[in-house]
C-alpha cells in the first residue's frame, strides 16, 4: 500500500510481452475513459488485437480519444474515419499533412520545415487512474510479434498522482491547434455498417489468434499473473513529468516555456558519481560530447548504450553518431553498442515470429547517481531536442534506479553488446564481445558488410545532422 499521497507507483515494463499485456489490460479494465497518444500505430497483428480491446471498451461505454501523429498514416484515413463513427470514439491526427494521397511524400520534401516536425510522445491512459509512458509505439516489433526484427524497449506502468499530469499532457495536445479530427481531414463518405464490418473482422481475428503460441505466452507472462493475483509490485516514489508543449513545433529556440530539455537538464548537471544512458539514436553534437567529457573528467563514471551498425534500424543516425564516437571513447567514457543477436534480454522470443529475430535497441532511459531514473520517448539527438515533441518521467527512487540499473548491466554484458575501445597498437577502434562463451575482438564495425559501411561513410558526408 502507498502511505504517502504525494507518491506514485511505478512498474518497469522491460519485457515486450508484458508491455502488450499491460496495454491490453488497461483497455479491458477501463470503465470511463481511454486516452491514447502515439507517434506510430501500425495496423499489424498486435495493433489489431489492441484495436479489438479498445473497440470493446467503447462498446461498453468507455469514452476513447486517440491522437496519432500523421507521419505513418498514409492510406489509413478511411479506416480511421470508420472507427470514429462509433459514438464513443474520437480520433485526431497531429500536424496533418495537407495532401492525403501519394503527394504527401512530395510535401515532406517541399515543406520540410513544418512537415518534418512530429509528435513523438507515447502514452496510454485508462480512467485517469493508470498510465503507460515510455519508448514503445504500437506495432508488432515492440511486442515480440515480428519475424525479422524486435525492439529492446522500456516503458513505465504507473498509478497515483503522476497520472493527473499525464492526462493533462494529453489534453494539451488534444486541444492544440495542431490536432485535427479525422472527420475534417477525410471527406470520403463512410457508413456505420462499415464500423460493424471492422468490429466483426477484429473479433474474428481475435478468436482465431486465442490459441496461438503467442497468446499462450501472453497468458503465461509475469505481468498477466500479477494482474490476475492483484500483486503488481509497484515502486512508490516521488516523480515529475516532463513534456514539450505542442508549441515547440513553431519555436526554434530551446526555451523552458515550450521545451522540457532545459528543465530536465538540471538533474543531469548534478551528476556526481555515475551516469548510465540507453538511447537507440545517439548524436550528441559537439556541445553534448564536450559535456560528457567534462563530467567524466570531474569524476562521473559514464556508460552509454546505443545501437551497433548491425543492430540499428536507421543507418543515417549511425553516420551521425560515428562522428563523435572516437572522442568519447578516447576520453575514457564507456561506449557499448547493442548486438543484433541480443535475444535473451527479451525474456520471451516466441511471439508471432518463427525462430529467432534480430534485436534493435529502442529504449530511452537514464540513471543518475543510482538515485534518479528518467524514462520516456526522447532520444539524444538533434531531432528529439529541436524538431519532435517528447515526454518522460523523472523518478526519485534508489529502488527503481537499482532495477533499471540491473537492466542496463544485463544489456551491456559482452554477450549482448560490443564494448568499444581504442587499440593502442594502431590507434584504431576495436569492438570487444563474447561469442559462444569465448571473447572476440573486431577491427571493423562487427557483422556488417562493406557496402553497409560505405553507405554510412557517404551519409556522413551529407549535411543531415540537424534532421537526425
Amino acid at each position: 500500500m502507498n502511505d504517502n499521497n504525494t507518491r506514485s507507483g511505478f512498474y518497469l515494463l522491460s519485457d515486450n510481452t508484458d508491455a502488450f499485456v499491460a496495454r491490453f489490460a488497461l483497455a479491458t479494465m477501463a470503465t470511463k475513459t481511454l486516452d491514447i497518444q502515439y507517434y506510430i500505430m501500425h495496423n499489424a497483428a498486435s495493433g489489431q488485437y489492441l484495436g479489438y480491446a479498445i473497440l470493446a471498451a467503447a462498446d461498453r461505454g468507455v469514452h476513447v480519444r486517440i491522437l496519432v501523429d500523421d507521419i505513418n498514416l498514409s492510406g489509413r484515413d478511411n479506416s480511421l474515419k470508420m472507427l470514429s463513427q462509433h459514438k464513443n470514439i474520437e480520433i485526431c491526427i497531429f500536424n496533418p499533412l495537407s495532401n492525403r494521397n501519394w503527394f504527401r511524400n512530395l510535401e515532406l520534401i517541399t515543406n520540410l520545415d513544418r512537415a518534418g516536425r512530429r509528435m513523438h510522445n507515447k502514452l496510454f491512459v485508462a480512467d485517469n487512474y493508470a498510465a503507460i509512458v515510455g519508448g514503445r509505439n504500437i506495432g508488432d516489433e515492440y511486442f515480440d510479434a515480428r519475424k525479422n526484427l524486435n525492439f529492446v524497449d522500456l516503458d513505465l506502468l504507473t498509478i497515483g498522482p503522476i497520472v493527473d499530469d499525464i492526462t493533462k499532457s494529453f489534453s494539451d495536445y488534444w486541444e492544440s491547434r495542431w490536432s485535427t479530427s479525422i472527420e475534417s481531414l477525410n471527406k470520403t463518405t463512410v457508413f456505420k455498417k462499415q464500423l460493424y464490418n471492422i468490429r466483426r473482422r477484429l473479433k474474428d481475428k481475435w478468436h482465431r489468434a486465442k490459441n496461438t503460441q503467442y497468446f499462450n505466452s501472453l497468458r503465461q507472462s509475469d505481468l498477466a499473473k500479477k494482474i490476475i493475483n492483484k500483486q503488481i509490485p509497484f515502486v512508490w516514489a516521488d516523480a515529475k513529468l516532463f513534456y514539450d508543449l505542442p508549441e515547440k513545433l513553431v519555436n526554434n529556440k530551446t526555451e523552458k516555456n515550450t521545451h522540457f530539455g532545459p528543465e530536465v537538464m538540471s538533474y543531469f548537471e548534478e551528476v556526481k558519481s555515475e551516469l548510465l544512458i540507453a538511447t537507440p539514436y545517439f548524436v550528441p553534437g559537439d556541445s553534448g560530447t564536450d559535456w560528457f567529457i567534462k563530467n567524466h573528467k570531474k569524476g562521473a563514471k559514464i556508460k552509454i548504450l546505443t545501437n551497433s551498425l548491425a543492430a540499428t534500424d536507421v543507418i543515417a543516425v549511425h553516420a551521425g553518431y560515428k562522428k563523435y564516437r572516437r572522442r568519447l571513447v578516447e576520453s575514457g567514457i564507456n561506449m557499448f553498442e547493442l548486438k543484433p543477436t541480443a535475444q535473451h534480454i527479451r525474456e520471451k522470443t516466441t511471439g508471432f515470429m518463427k525462430g529467432i529475430s534480430n534485436s534493435s535497441l529502442h529504449a530511452k532511459y537514464m540513471i543518475i547517481d543510482e538515485q534518479y531514473v528518467f524514462i520516456g520517448s526522447a532520444n539524444i539527438d538533434p531531432r528529439s531536442k529541436n524538431l519532435n515533441t517528447e515526454i518522460g518521467i523523472m523518478v526519485d527512487s534508489t529502488e527503481l534506479a537499482g532495477l533499471t540499473r540491473e537492466l542496463f548491466n544485463r544489456t551491456t554484458t559482452l554477450e549482448n553488446s560490443y564494448r568499444v575501445s581504442i587499440d593502442k597498437s594502431n590507434n584504431k577502434l576495436i569492438w570487444h564481445t563474447e561469442e559462444n562463451t569465448r571473447e572476440r575482438s573486431y577491427r571493423t564495425e562487427p557483422n556488417t558488410t562493406f557496402l553497409k559501411r560505405l553507405a554510412v561513410f557517404l551519409l556522413s558526408l551529407l549535411p543531415l545532422e540537424s534532421l537526425l
